[in-house]
């Protein structure tokens, strides 16, 4: 994907502006009171933080050709260091201005007409066919506005399929976006992410332990079947699974459990997400897996890999069929569809 020197230009601007960027008071009353498994200490974290993009990003233009128009195409390179700690919430805006960045300067032939009735078309047909789904877009989107759009559509979709009378089994859950989860009312969506397992491998060194390591941080951290959707696939689904096997930790301890008493991770986590390979042939592994460790509770998998509305339908007649809960989380279908 080449962008242009003004689309550059523009991206760089934007980068900047995220210094501005601090929580308010009636954010963190919402997200106490929405999500109460965030500590009272994570939340003061968040009261004093910022991003500081001009110490932290780097940001560069190659050109393809010599000149100093706008419309001179080239290659970014962006570069962010710093501490975990301090740098971590960079990923979705980042990415999402540099989605906007292309489909302003670049891409120009669409407009905001009719996005909201997409997506409430969309919203209307996966909850007519029993699909559970929350929206996921926020990296590829187009532009902040046509998020907040595909939002209200979803909205409205929900709202109808709750008083057409027809009975339909399938449910709008929330988004993935804090900001439009707080705006439209609706629940914050999402799970652990591949970077939870990275760097608990990169602070720890223990690759071959990560998975266990990160699970047991993060029941720690959490408590036992809380945000209890497991990624699988950042070392390996197959790897990932035998350390899903082992007794989970308690709540607030980082101490290895007692096999004699404590139940599996698999056990207390809620399900699984799907985000990479064949949904069908991961579908098989789980279940598979759990007939191995005799869990009989429908376990949940969240399929979110390049999804729509026809594979939606499709992986969950075929989840349903195995004995498990099919959940969705879909993005850019949602946030960048033209």
């Amino acid at each position: 994907m080449k962008l242009t020197k003004g689309a550059y230009n523009w991206l760089q601007e934007q980068i900047r502006k995220l210094e501005n960027i601090i929580i308010k008071n009636d954010e963190v009353e919402w997200l106490a009171k929405t999500c109460p498994y965030l500590s009272t200490e994570y939340l003061e974290y968040l009261k004093g933080f910022h991003l500081r993009p001009d110490e932290q990003v780097e940001l560069t233009f190659t050109p393809e050709t010599n000149g100093e128009s706008d419309d001179v195409a080239g290659d970014i390179s962006l570069t962010v260091r710093g501490l975990w700690i301090e740098t971590i919430l960079y990923e979705i805006p980042l990415l999402a201005l540099v989605s906007e960045a292309y489909f302003k300067f670049v891409d120009r032939d669409w407009t905001h007409d009719g996005q909201v009735l997409n997506a409430k078309h969309k919203g209307l047909e996966l909850i007519e066919n029993g699909c559970i789904f929350s929206e996921f877009g926020s990296r590829r989107r187009r532009d902040y506005k046509t998020h907040d759009l595909v939002i209200q559509g979803l909205v409205e979709a929900s709202k109808d399929a709750t008083t057409n009378g027809k009975g339909w089994k399938g449910k709008f859950t929330g988004t993935s976006n804090v900001h439009f989860a707080m705006k439209h009312g609706v629940q914050p969506i999402g799970t652990v992410a591949h970077e939870w397992f990275m760097g608990i491998a990169a602070i720890t060194q223990d690759y071959a332990n990560a998975n266990e390591l990160a699970l047991r941080y993060w029941t720690a951290a959490f408590g036992r079947g809380v945000l209890a959707i497991a990624l699988t696939d950042t070392f390996g689904s197959s790897s990932f699974l035998k350390a899903f096997k082992k007794p989970a930790a308690k709540s607030g301890s980082t101490n290895a459990a007692d096999s004699s008493k404590d139940p599996t991770y698999a056990e207390v986590f809620t399900g699984v997400r799907q985000d990479s390979g064949d949904p069908l042939e991961y579908l098989k592994l789980m279940e598979e897996f759990y007939s191995s460790q005799d869990i009989t509770d429908k376990k949940v998998i969240v399929y979110s890999d390049s999804l729509n509305c026809q594979k939606c339908i499709q992986y969950k007649n075929a989840t349903d069929a195995a004995g498990l809960t099919p959940s969705f989380g879909i993005g850019t279908f949602f946030t960048n569809d033209f």
